[in-house]
């Protein structure tokens, strides 16, 4: 009996020993967390300043096609990493808990670091955050193997058949139209975000212009949606009407001066207006030609501006600061986008 006891406690040493090896030797995937949004907390403004942090030493070699490897100090978790995809800024965020930047003083960035620009490194919260600024918006996948973390840069439409550009109207000092309790800025920011929280169409990649009350230029919304090679751009604002305080709905404004072939600028406004009503059970205005001065006129792929309704109506107000009517909105949009990467799908086949 007592010998059957000892011979089962070294097997279990030897079974534990094997499995921590293997785990050691585990190459585990840090997720992306700017799918979710959450961001990793600070100073943000300080972190871009370029007199902040000190340089990492970037040396490129040819034998990593399209991957960099980020050396890591002793006994960093993964639970200790977080990265985080800034498309908007084109820039690469990777946290490290409890890391130091003196050991970045002596260890190098290595591999193919072409699409990295410049690269710096500083203190945030109780650890570090090394600040990769990218040569354009890539789809970055980590994998961490011991004490080495491989970043590999894949082109988006490279993993998606489709992608979104989805534009949340206003940011920072510009709040838009203003209803008694809500701002433009503000509605337009819930309902992207809310839409983001929900997404989940296979094949299909939604960036967005801004996920928090910053300001973005017309330039840097178009030139996300340049540089990331989008199918589709949705611009979410609020109506205003105070001469016409009795006017509610869901109204699509689009380009009626660049015309796409197949599936364009109305057939979309017309799809994602349509299913955003059904969604909302609430009634659509119309379909309006876009304004002259309309960022969707230097926007060549098919693009909208949806308005989700009006906040100078008290009634239509009232309900867009639910959160559970803006749940219907999102949902909505999220059809609109599967239905018309459906219709774009055909003409594609054709």
């Amino acid at each position: 009996m007592r010998l059957t006891f000892w011979l089962w406690i070294a097997l279990s040493a030897v079974c534990m020993s094997v499995m921590l090896r293997f785990a050691a030797d585990k190459t585990i995937v840090i997720p992306d967390i700017s799918a979710e949004q959450t961001g990793l907390s600070g100073d943000v403004e300080q972190s871009r300043s370029p007199d902040t942090g000190q340089e990492l030493i970037l040396q490129h070699t040819d034998d990593a096609s399209d991957s960099f490897c980020i050396p890591l100090p002793k006994g960093v978790k993964p639970e200790d990493v977080v990265m985080e995809n800034r498309c908007m800024t084109r820039e690469l965020w990777i946290y490290i808990q409890d890391g130091s930047a003196g050991f970045y003083r002596k260890n190098k960035i290595t591999g193919d670091t072409a699409h990295v620009l410049e690269g710096r490194c500083q203190d945030w919260d109780s650890g570090i955050v090394l600040i990769f600024k990218m040569d354009g918006v890539w789809e970055c996948r980590s994998t961490m193997d011991g004490n080495k973390l491989t970043i590999a840069c894949i082109a988006p439409h490279e993993l998606y058949d489709f992608l979104v550009v989805l534009d949340p109207a206003g940011g920072g000092g510009e709040s838009g139209a203003a209803g008694s309790g809500i701002t433009e800025k503000e509605l337009a920011l819930e309902v992207a975000k809310q839409v983001q929280k929900d997404f989940n169409l296979p094949g299909v990649k939604l960036y967005l212009t801004r996920t928090d009350d910053t300001e973005v230029s017309p330039q840097q919304r178009a030139a996300l949606v340049e540089d990331v090679g989008a199918d589709l751009y949705i611009r979410i604002c609020a109506g205003y009407a105070p001469d016409a305080t009795d006017t509610y709905g869901i109204q699509g404004r689009y380009n009626d001066t660049y015309f796409i072939p197949g599936f364009g600028n109305a057939e979309l406004a017309d799809t994602i207006t349509r299913d955003v009503t059904i969604a909302s059970s609430n009634r659509a205005v119309g379909l309006v030609p876009a304004r002259g001065d309309s960022i969707l006129s230097g926007i060549e792929i098919p693009a909208m501006e949806l308005s989700v309704g009006y906040l100078t109506n008290a009634q239509e107000e009232a309900l867009l600061e639910q959160a559970a009517y803006r749940e219907k909105l999102a949902a909505g949009i999220i059809k609109g986008i599967q239905d018309a990467c459906g219709q774009m799908e055909k003409f594609r086949d054709e």
